[in-house]
């Protein structure tokens, strides 16, 4: 069905450009593959997040931010964006005693997770002060796929021939936010509208950021089902997630555009042998323990960014 409107749309025009075409294969409000298929309560449909691993994840973030709480003197309030199935909202409250705790998801709220304020968008969100968690977060936004080709750079768009999908290239005519060679991919996330946004909701916040990510050149678009790489999400549209890795200096210079000062950036397993992640370790949870700090932790980076007083 959803590859019906993806056609229809592409026909309209004669393409669609990348990050309209990820859009739709995440987040069409009926056919859609976070809206719709990842609705469940259940580890690893199509991929494993840290929380999902362990609760030691969880109560690692919950004795942090307790201990930037004393640090910063903000409220005690979390803002998680992207709670996804509530295993990190569950495993921070049980740890700590958070004033209020609001979630921004665009799936509905899982029916075992009780005293949170679920939003669905930002225009839901008041003034806001206290903590802002962003696990696996923006790395879930749509983004175009950006490739140098002879000294221009080229953008990856969606055509369709007789009912089939294909990829074909046209000229960029944005920025590029580094300096790619010959050959190299980029994916350019639509980060800059969200963060004006939520940006424009914060008084005084702390920012963590949890995400995989490299530096320019090294960036991939990959796609995701059943917990395997697949190339067919030209045809699965919907069952598939689609999603590519995070440039840290680049999210971070967007951050700084709105109102965020750099405090650190650091891999999630300096970040989490730093905070004790053994004290929360239970023996059966070693197994994951490795992943987190092995696989996930040389992969995945930890930004954290302070705003103090709003500009708007």
């Amino acid at each position: 069905m959803l590859k019906k409107i993806v056609v229809k749309e592409i026909r309209k025009s004669g393409f669609i450009t990348f990050d309209r075409f990820v859009e739709l294969s995440l987040y069409h409000p009926e056919f859609g593959y976070y809206t719709k298929k990842r609705v469940k309560n259940v580890l690893g449909e199509d991929f494993i997040t840290a929380p999902e691993l362990t609760s030691a994840f969880g109560k690692v973030l919950a004795f942090y931010i307790k201990k930037k709480y004393q640090e910063l003197k903000l409220p005690l309030r979390i803002l998680e964006l992207g709670g996804g199935k509530g295993f990190l909202i569950k495993d921070i409250t049980d740890s700590i005693s958070v004033d209020k705790y609001t979630v921004l998801e665009v799936r509905e709220k899982p029916n075992w997770i009780d005293g949170v304020n679920w939003i669905s968008s930002l225009s839901d969100l008041g003034e806001f002060s206290g903590f802002i968690v962003a696990n696996e977060f923006f790395d879930a936004f749509p983004f175009k796929r950006i490739v140098k080709r002879g000294k221009k750079h080229y953008e990856v768009v969606v055509t369709e021939d007789r009912g089939f999908l294909k990829e074909e290239l046209i000229e960029f005519e944005g920025e590029v936010p580094c300096s790619l060679n010959e050959g190299e991919e980029y994916p350019l996330f639509m980060w800059k509208d969200f963060l004006w946004e939520l940006s424009e909701k914060i008084k005084r916040a702390y920012l963590i950021v949890f995400d995989y990510g490299n530096s320019c050149g090294e960036l991939s678009f990959r796609a995701y089902r059943s917990n395997r790489l697949v190339n067919d999400y030209l045809e699965k549209i919907g069952e598939t997630d689609l999603t590519a890795s995070v440039d840290f200096t680049y999210l971070r210079s967007l951050l700084e555009k709105v109102g965020f000062k750099f405090v650190s950036l650091k891999p999630q397993s300096s970040f989490l042998l730093e905070n004790g992640i053994e004290r929360f370790l239970k023996p059966s949870d070693v197994p994951a323990a490795l992943t987190l700090l092995v696989d996930m932790g040389r992969k995945f980076k930890v930004l954290e960014v302070l705003k103090e007083v709003s500009p708007f």
